[in-house]
């Protein structure tokens, strides 16, 4: 895979949900909370990737491609730059052993409780 590592310019935070007490209130909620950060770059996709999906549950995904980590698990949730948040559907990882090797992850979009889900 052909990828410039310039072309990784954005900076996204994995994690997952947790527990979070605010110390002026003393109240719990819950929230996203970051356990590591990467550069990454969204990977358009051609037209016949996006025809092929079409119907089936990858139809409302993105890809991004980070550099080769094997720490990124799927349960991890994906915040990025506009702060939307992500479910990681799939990971397409690089093993190759080579100094410039990239993972490609597939992301959905998480609707949380109380809000709409606007796109």
């Amino acid at each position: 895979m052909a990828i410039n590592p310039f072309s990784l310019n954005k900076r996204g935070q994995f994690g997952s949900v947790g527990t979070v007490t605010n110390p002026n209130t003393g109240s719990s909620t819950r929230q996203f909370v970051a356990s590591f950060s990467r550069w990454y770059a969204v990977r358009t996709r051609t037209m016949n990737q996006t025809y092929q999906i079409y119907g089936t549950d990858l139809q409302d995904t993105i890809d991004i491609v980070i550099r080769h980590d094997p720490s990124i698990q799927k349960q991890f949730l994906f915040l990025d730059t506009d702060g939307k948040q992500y479910s990681i559907e799939s990971i397409s990882p690089d093993d190759s052993g080579s100094l410039n090797a990239f993972d490609i992850l597939t992301l959905k979009s998480v609707t949380q409780k109380g809000t709409t889900k606007n796109g």
